[in-house]
C-alpha cells in the first residue's frame, strides 16, 4: 500500500480521496497546495503542506503523488505540476475505478479513469489523463498524455487524440479520427473528420471555430 500526498483541497481532490479511500489500496496521507492558497492546516483529518516545501514534510522516498487537477488551460495547470513533481524526484500514482472494463490497457502516470468506462482492447492511454465517469473508448484509440474526457463521450475505433485536448459531456468522434493536440470538443459535439491542432469545436454547432484553444478564456 503507497501512501500517497494529493494535490489540491478542492472537489477534485475530495472525490480523489473519497475513491482511494474507497478502493484500499492506497493510504492518502496528506493534501499540498500552492503556498499562497495554504489556509488551513488540516483537511478531513490530514496536514495540508506547502507544494513549494513538500520534501521537508514528506520526500519521495515516503510517497507517491496524485494530482488531479481539472481541465483548466487547456490542461496546463496539470502538466505543469506533473512535469515539476517528477523534476523533484516524485512518482505519481494512477487510479483505475474496478468498475471501469478494461482489458490490460496500457495507462500512464497519474491518470484517473472512473467507474462505467468501458475501454475497448486494444486502447492505450497516456500520461496524466483524467476520464470521468461513463465513457466509450473504441477498440485501438491511442489517448495521448494529459488530456481529459468528460463524461458520456463516445470515441469510436482507431481514434488517436492527442495531447493536453479535453473532450466534453456526450460528445461523439467517429471512427478513425485524428484529434490534434491542445484541440477543445464541446458538450455534444460531433466530430466526423481529422482536427488539427489547437482546434476548437463548439458543441452547440459541431464545427470547427476560427478561434484556436489557445484563445480561449475559459478553459
Amino acid at each position: 500500500m503507497a501512501n500517497v500526498v494529493i494535490f489540491g483541497t478542492g472537489q477534485m481532490a475530495e472525490v480523489a480521496k473519497f475513491y482511494l479511500d474507497w478502493e484500499g489500496s492506497h493510504k492518502v496521507v496528506a493534501f499540498a497546495v500552492n503556498q499562497e492558497y495554504l489556509r488551513e492546516p488540516l483537511k478531513d483529518g490530514l496536514p495540508v503542506v506547502a507544494w513549494e516545501g513538500l520534501e521537508s514534510s514528506f520526500s519521495p522516498s515516503q510517497v507517491s503523488l496524485f494530482a488531479p487537477i481539472s481541465y483548466k488551460g487547456v490542461n496546463q495547470h496539470r502538466v505543469n505540476k506533473f512535469n515539476e513533481g517528477l523534476d523533484r524526484g516524485y512518482d505519481f500514482i494512477s487510479f483505475i475505478h474496478p468498475k471501469a472494463h478494461y482489458y490490460d490497457t496500457p495507462v500512464g502516470r497519474n491518470t484517473f479513469i472512473m467507474e462505467a468506462n468501458v475501454i475497448q482492447p486494444h486502447v492505450t492511454i497516456g500520461d496524466n489523463c483524467i476520464l470521468w465517469s461513463g465513457n466509450h473508448i473504441g477498440h485501438h484509440t491511442h489517448i495521448l498524455d494529459h488530456t481529459f474526457i468528460a463524461s458520456h463521450v463516445v470515441v469510436s475505433g482507431g481514434v488517436e487524440i492527442g495531447m493536453r485536448c479535453f473532450i466534453g459531456v456526450n460528445a461523439t468522434i467517429r471512427d478513425n479520427v485524428k484529434i490534434g493536440h491542445a484541440c477543445v470538443i464541446g458538450a455534444g459535439a460531433i466530430v466526423l473528420s481529422d482536427l488539427p491542432d489547437r482546434a476548437v469545436v463548439p458543441g452547440e454547432k459541431s464545427e470547427v471555430s476560427r478561434l484556436t484553444s489557445d484563445k480561449l478564456r475559459r478553459i
